[in-house]
């Protein structure tokens, strides 16, 4: 399968005939014309943003590829309850908002429904349990009444007191109640809609701090016996296709199952800083990183580019910086980021690592009409 060597910035324009017996006007380029080659003149290479490096051997950990889900961690995370029944109104506020400690959730209203403004009650409540220690106190002066009596009203009136500065505190001045934020973060998820009526202790809100996250990794029972050699992990989220490390987010591995869920799958879960617009809920694929590994040539996943299931990747000529070979490779388990190449490159190489899909373009534009070779 003859391939003709694609130019750029004028090249491409060469005549290719069939007929052997034609000489090429430019025979310093003749070299350029063989299986599989593409040139590109180093201007248009930077213009394109076409890098290369030198490819080698180094250690390259074993990988497990599996999915998993990005959850809120223990202890960033806490419901918000209703502190009253009452008619719940939430404002603006929606899921995805941000909300300081203290800040306001949700107010309850009281007023016209069940027994009515709570708060109001309890202030009615106090003032006569103050009024009926009182009387006791100058009753017990008196021996009117016992010692046991008073401590009674007096329990009694401390009571009402502390519920009544309790709803006080979180009240507003029309006697609704103030549900409150319990940690700076994000609202997660609201459990009731404006207008909903709420018993006391209802769940109202989820609120988030967002600040570390868990990966929750499930992996096939069938590595069972790699599990344990798990340290790390890189994951790439359903909504990018940006490879993060969890070494480089402060990531920890915090424990793996020891028996399977009962769905032929082991939980593994790490804990990391969240240092970007992760969402928790979302699914990942995940790529998880043993502690055994091998010496082999890697590239990063950018430098490899696919053709009918083929893959390929693009290697620069060693004495010519405007020529590249697209060369059939065979790859390994990726970790996300790079993936191992098992056949196809010898150390020292020179490898598109960056514009690779350009170099692609560039042999599949420029071949001049007529020309049906396969690339």
């Amino acid at each position: 399968m003859m391939a003709l060597c694609a130019v750029l910035n004028g090249c491409g324009s060469r005549e290719h005939g069939h007929d052997h017996g034609h000489e090429h006007e430019h025979e310093a380029h003749e070299h350029a014309h063989t299986h599989g080659h593409i040139e590109i003149t180093p201007e248009r290479q930077e213009l394109l943003g076409i890098r290369v490096e030198a490819v080698s051997e180094g250690p390259f950990s074993e990988v497990i590829r599996t999915s998993g889900q990005i959850v809120s961690s223990a202890g960033d995370e806490m419901t918000v309850v209703a502190k009253s029944e009452g008619i719940v109104s939430l404002g603006s506020l929606g899921e995805g908002s941000p909300v300081a400690k203290g800040a306001r959730i949700a107010t309850i209203s009281t007023r016209g429904v069940g027994s009515g403004d709570k708060l109001a009650k309890a202030g009615i409540t106090l003032e006569t349990a103050r009024k009926e220690y009182e009387r006791d106190r100058q009753l017990r002066e008196n021996n009117i009444v016992s010692e046991s009596h008073l401590d009674q009203s007096r329990m009694a009136y401390e009571h009402a007191r502390v519920e009544y500065e309790a709803l006080a505190a979180d009240g507003t001045a029309d006697g609704a109640v103030v549900v409150a934020s319990p940690l700076s973060g994000f609202v997660k998820s609201l459990i009731v809609r404006n207008g909903d009526y709420v018993e006391a202790g209802t769940p109202i809100a989820t609120v988030s701090s967002n600040r570390r996250l868990r990966l929750r990794a499930d992996v096939s029972e069938k590595y069972y016996g790699r599990i344990a050699q798990v340290r790390d992990a890189d994951f790439v989220t359903s909504y990018g296709d940006k490879a993060y490390s969890l070494s480089e987010l402060g990531g920890r591995l915090v424990s793996y199952g020891r028996a399977s869920d009962g769905d032929f799958y082991i939980p593994v879960l790490f804990d990391f800083d969240n240092r970007g617009d992760f969402v928790p809920g979302s699914y990942v694929d995940v790529y998880l990183k043993t502690s055994a590994s091998r010496n082999c040539i890697s590239v990063p996943l950018a430098a490899v580019v696919e053709d009918q299931g083929v893959h390929y990747v693009f290697v620069r000529g060693e004495d010519d910086d405007d020529c590249f070979e697209k060369r059939e490779v065979s790859l390994g388990q990726s970790d996300g980021s790079r993936v191992p190449i098992l056949r196809g490159l010898r150390a020292g190489e020179l490898v598109v690592v960056a514009g690779a899909v350009h170099v692609k373009l560039a042999g599949v534009t420029s071949v001049p009409a007529g020309h049906t070779h396969s690339h």
